[in-house]
């Protein structure tokens, strides 16, 4: 990125990116549904429209390299994906959220660590560590009995505090050790660093465990030829993992014994995902062009295998998936091979410019490379990158090793210029106005639901028409609180094309069907749900029934 020269004048850009890292580390509200993550949805999309129109305004211009390249091709084979898609809204919210982390990741690339280098980038993280420490030392203190898996920390889920202490953890051992004396930076860093340890290991997070001690055994064996005498001090996470699984596995029956759990289930090697992997590469070859962006949820259960011990967990008739739980099998089975072997090749570039720099550079660097490494590898197993804290802090990681690399190696290749700033109004007007209807549509979607009023639904479904959670929670409303059948069905009639294999609301539409003496169409919806989950019972009732009552109205 240029500036035609003219350079950034960014002081209050660094303040303003660390404020936005302490917001997206503890921001939660329940006005939404998803109290934890849309509130820091909308901080994410802020600080992108906030970055991209400060870089219009310097009026910069955008190179691209051999990076750049294969994220412009991914986004090619996102935007062809969406022919295949059935909820083409949320592969567009996809996209534009691809688009803006990439920009964003580009610009703090080219222009912010140039300027800050690596001063910022570590008081980002021990300034959003210590915030979050603070509040969950507080939690544990005064609310413990409040705690659990989907509000376990300001992050929310369990497992979404687990993807950035893949990034904290190195960043902050990197940190303290860059101070090289006893200052505010290198105590407050210890102090997180300490609690974010027990945090990991209250999570008893397998992926984030793991990944970490992987990411210090490969920085071991790449160093070990170099600095045969500091190798093992490259170990530091790991022995401070096993030091504090001894002392916390003495107490552990007290939080109901889910580290021991977590660390059988690794001794096992019991991911729990196994049939999940497979009934999706099962999806991806019968769909070799993928099923859309951001379109996994609604086409999966088609190829789960429902109702047999091979089934997909977590999927069934009051249960869906959102990801596959690997980010590598959602862009394969989401937007094809192509998609997918462009997405592996971008993390594997990633990886390989980390070792890079571990080899060549200094100690920060190999640190990094432990964060990479342990990033990645958790993304295999979780949502990892689809959350907007572990996409956030992905973004600083991922560009500053970009920014590291072309210092170390000192690359000096002609890239070509291909997409000028000024064209970027447009991409911020529809980014902005999208993700702000997209956010007012889930408050007014919640607020509606909980307070049954049906004024604020139909706002929701105004502003975002194509909301299959809010069109589902109308159907409820409808049929359950204000006893009207009809708009109950014209809400499934609507939810259903987006979400076509989706058991209840198949069941539900039957179901009014049947009452409203619809019988031929209850028997269309009940056959096709049982080409995919065949051994549902409910399904076979009310087809008997269905069949039944048909054979009588014929007659009669």
């Amino acid at each position: 990125m240029q500036s035609n020269g003219m350079s950034f004048n960014v002081p209050w850009f660094g303040f303003l990116t660390i404020l936005v890292s302490v917001l997206i580390s503890t921001v939660s509200w329940d006005a939404f549904y998803y109290k934890f993550d849309v509130p820091k949805w909308i901080v994410f999309d802020l600080f992108i429209c906030t970055a991209l129109i400060y870089v219009h305004i310097r009026k910069a211009d955008v190179e691209i390299g051999r990076i750049g390249w294969l994220c412009a091709l991914l986004l090619v084979t996102m935007l062809a994906s969406l022919i295949h898609a059935v909820n083409l809204y949320e592969g567009v919210v996809f996209i534009l959220r691809y688009i803006g982390s990439t920009l964003l990741c580009y610009m703090m690339l080219k222009s912010i660590w140039p300027r800050y280098g690596v001063t910022l980038f570590f008081d980002i993280v021990i300034c959003s560590s210590v915030i979050f420490s603070l509040l969950y030392v507080e939690s544990r203190i005064n609310d413990y009995d409040l705690i659990h898996v989907t509000a376990f920390s300001t992050f929310g889920f369990v497992n979404n505090l687990g993807q950035v202490l893949n990034i904290w953890l190195p960043v902050l051992v990197a940190a303290i050790l860059y101070q090289g004396k006893l200052n505010t930076r290198s105590i407050c860093g210890a102090l997180s660093f300490i609690i974010c340890i027990c945090a990991l290991l209250e999570s008893g997070t397998r992926g984030t465990i793991l990944g970490l001690m992987l990411g210090e055994a490969v920085l071991c064996l790449l160093v070990f030829g170099k600095l045969k005498r500091k190798a093992l001090t490259y170990l530091t996470i790991t022995v401070s993992v096993i030091v504090g699984s001894i002392a916390y596995s003495q107490v552990d029956s007290y939080f109901g014994g889910r580290l021991n759990a977590k660390l059988q289930s690794i001794n096992e090697l019991n991911t729990g995902r196994e049939e999940l992997f497979v009934n999706t590469f099962d999806m991806l070859l019968e769909k070799p062009f993928g099923v859309g962006a951001n379109n996994f949820e609604y086409i999966h259960p088609k190829f789960a295998k429902l109702g047999t011990i091979y089934a997909t967990p977590a999927v069934g008739e009051n249960q869906i998936l959102r990801t596959p739980h690997n980010i590598a099998l959602k862009f394969f089975s989401e937007t094809g091979w192509l998609g997918g072997l462009i997405f592996s090749s971008i993390l594997a570039l990633l990886m390989f410019k980390s070792m890079v720099n571990a080899y060549k550079g200094n100690q920060t660097d190999r640190w990094l490379l432990v964060a990479v490494i342990s990033t990645v590898f958790h993304s295999m197993f979780t949502a990892l990158f689809l959350t907007p804290a572990s996409l956030f802090f992905a973004i600083l990681l991922f560009s500053f090793v970009l920014y590291r690399n072309k210092e170390l190696i000192n690359e000096n290749t002609t890239e070509m210029k291909v997409l000028r700033f000024r064209y970027l109004p447009v991409l911020l007007v529809l980014y902005a106005g999208f993700f702000a209807s997209n956010h007012l549509a889930s408050y007014y979607a919640h607020h509606g639901y909980v307070s049954a009023n049906q004024v604020y639904m139909q706002r929701s479904l105004t502003l975002n028409p194509y909301d299959s959670k809010a069109l589902y929670d109308y159907y409820t409303l409808q049929r359950y609180y204000h006893k009207d059948h009809e708009k109950a069905l014209s809400a499934l009639e609507k939810f259903l094309p987006l979400y076509p294999y989706h058991t209840s609301g198949l069941l539900a539409a039957a179901e009014l069907m049947i009452q409203r003496q619809n019988y031929a169409g209850a028997l269309e919806r009940l056959d096709f749900l049982l080409t995919f989950y065949p051994e549902l019972a409910r399904a076979h009732e009310l087809r008997a029934d269905a069949q039944k009552k048909l054979e009588q109205h014929l007659f009669l």
